[in-house]
């Protein structure tokens, strides 16, 4: 669990429900919001496997982060707003890419084969964020 570097206080206190739960949900709501307005990259763009790859880069940037004590890795970025960034970063791409890909998945089968595409999309996405979930603990323990 990422903590404030502002020491005991108001701030300290409201950090991680205010960065950590409030604030991803709302820019990831926001990056889902913006498939409403433009599509890029297209359905046919080898760009979009690549940003949803490149998102692994912030398992790094989020461990390098100020961690209570126990930490094991060498902290990076010390200050409260370079993890803030991260997860706003974060946030609005983990939206964007995974409206995008919603959005543009059915368009890539045939009409008859949409429905089931559907359902495969829904059931991997869970599979994704089941694993994801399940690998934070790996990644704490790293720490």
């Amino acid at each position: 669990m990422v903590t404030s570097s502002a020491g005991p206080g108001k701030w300290s206190q409201f950090f991680n429900p205010i960065c950590c739960f409030l604030l991803f949900n709302i820019m990831d709501w926001l990056g889902r919001s913006l498939t409403s307005y433009f599509l890029w990259p297209d359905q046919d763009s080898r760009l979009l496997p690549l940003l949803v790859c490149l998102r692994v880069l912030f398992i790094p940037l989020f461990m390098l982060c100020h961690v209570p004590e126990k930490s094991r890795l060498p902290v990076l970025f010390w200050q409260d707003a370079y993890f803030i960034t991260f997860m706003l970063l974060f946030a609005v791409s983990n939206g964007y890419l995974v409206s995008l890909t919603m959005c543009l998945a059915p368009r890539q089968v045939l009409p008859h084969e949409r429905e089931v595409a559907g359902a495969l999309m829904t059931f991997f996405l869970s599979l994704g964020l089941s694993c994801g979930a399940s690998l934070s603990f790996l990644f704490k323990a790293l720490l």
